[in-house]
């Protein structure tokens, strides 16, 4: 299952607690690519100078590092920001790679992602940015999710996780791995 949303959005914390309730295994985007390019990931930078490529890695990391005996969560985004800033969606030819069984795509008030980035990096957002930014992950996350003909959720942060909960239920009854 792949766990989208916006830098600072809180993924990585969705999916922890997800793990605590179910039998999973989590991976994150980012990580993995710093992993196969033997990198700590240090930078509070969240501009992404070749995002194809970046792409590429990420496939290549997940045949080489994913384990699918259980259900596996995967977070990372389905828009970066370009070295301009600009919003920039990642090629639907990933997410064909990937094969996910669903995709949640997590939001949350543009002021608390902005306060979570700052308090986490130290980094100050424009509002209007993370807002843009948020509006085409969901709308690209929803586009993603019918190319691919899979289940779509939109979690928001601040809400209790059953609806989640229920969501990865259903998936897991369906058997399929990603």
């Amino acid at each position: 299952m792949f766990i989208g949303g916006i830098h600072g959005v809180g993924k990585t914390s969705i999916c922890k607690h997800l793990l605590r309730m179910k039998d999973l295994n989590h991976y994150s985007a980012s990580q993995l690519i710093a992993k196969l390019k033997n990198e700590k990931l240090t930078s509070t930078e969240k501009t992404v100078k070749d995002i194809s490529g970046n792409q590429d890695l990420l496939i290549n990391a997940i045949e080489k590092y994913v384990n699918n005996d259980n259900l596996t969560l995967l977070d990372g985004h389905f828009c970066l920001l370009n070295r301009n800033y600009e919003v920039t969606q990642i090629p639907i030819e990933t997410f064909y790679s990937i094969n996910p069984t669903g995709i949640v795509v997590v939001v949350d008030s543009a002021e608390n992602i902005i306060q979570k980035i700052k308090n986490r990096d130290g980094v100050s957002y424009d509002h209007e940015l993370i807002s843009y930014f948020q509006d085409e992950e969901t709308k690209y996350a929803r586009y993603v999710s019918d190319e691919l003909n899979v289940p779509f959720i939109e979690y928001k942060a601040t809400e209790k996780i059953d609806e989640l909960n229920q969501f990865l239920g259903d998936l897991l009854l369906g058997g399929d791995k990603r």
